[in-house]
């Protein structure tokens, strides 16, 4: 068994398209990690967060050409620094990869 550094969180990120297999490689990761005794956290962007939740939806329903393209990306943008400063932040501070 590797011995893991106690402390601090990691931040691990799995970027792809749709279909790609990255849910796949989560749950393996995560499982991996967890056999190792890490506290693990798996979560999506945007998403994540209650208030990102509530801004995903308004991005994946609805008809795609009520924003263009600058509102979608600071909808985003909103979605992460919520999804960062209520989850991931503090997980990372408690010692969760």
């Amino acid at each position: 068994m590797t011995q893991i550094e106690a402390g601090r969180g990691k931040f691990i990120t799995l970027e792809g398209g749709e279909g790609a297999g990255k849910t796949t490689q989560i749950s393996r990761l995560k499982d991996w990690l967890e056999t190792r005794n890490i506290n693990v956290l798996t979560t999506r962007e945007p998403g994540g967060s209650e208030g990102a939740e509530q801004i995903r939806e308004l991005l994946v329903n609805g008809d795609i050409a009520r924003w263009d393209a600058m509102t979608e990306a600071l909808l985003n943008f909103a979605a992460r620094r919520d999804h960062v400063e209520k989850v991931i932040k503090p997980a990372l501070a408690a010692g969760t990869w």
